[in-house]
């Protein structure tokens, strides 16, 4: 076993916009799944147009926390606007956890 924790892999925008797509097909209700064209769902897809509330969000971020191995601060979560916010932000916390710990 070694001390030094592993460098995190940094997902492409792409893999992290499949983790969505995955984790909502999950978590959305039956009623909610028959609204979301997931074929659509890309980068830019807003997360307004998708039938989530708050409980979902909250669901879709800790999913994706456990999926990336990343803290999404409550308030982060509530101020994306597309699918691509929360890419670039998962992207963003893990090249910072990655500096971090290339740095110790």
């Amino acid at each position: 076993m070694t001390d030094n924790p592993t460098t995190p892999t940094i997902p492409g925008t792409g893999e992290v916009v499949d983790a969505v797509r995955e984790v909502l097909e999950k978590v959305l209700a039956p009623e909610d799944l028959a609204q979301v064209d997931f074929n659509q769902l890309d980068s830019q897809t807003p997360l307004l147009s998708l039938p989530i509330d708050s409980a979902v969000l909250m669901s879709l971020m800790t999913e994706l926390e456990d999926r990336f191995l990343v803290f999404i601060e409550e308030e982060a979560a509530f101020s994306f606007q597309t699918v691509a916010d929360v890419a670039d932000y998962v992207r963003r916390r893990l090249a910072d956890k990655a500096g971090r710990l290339a740095g110790s």
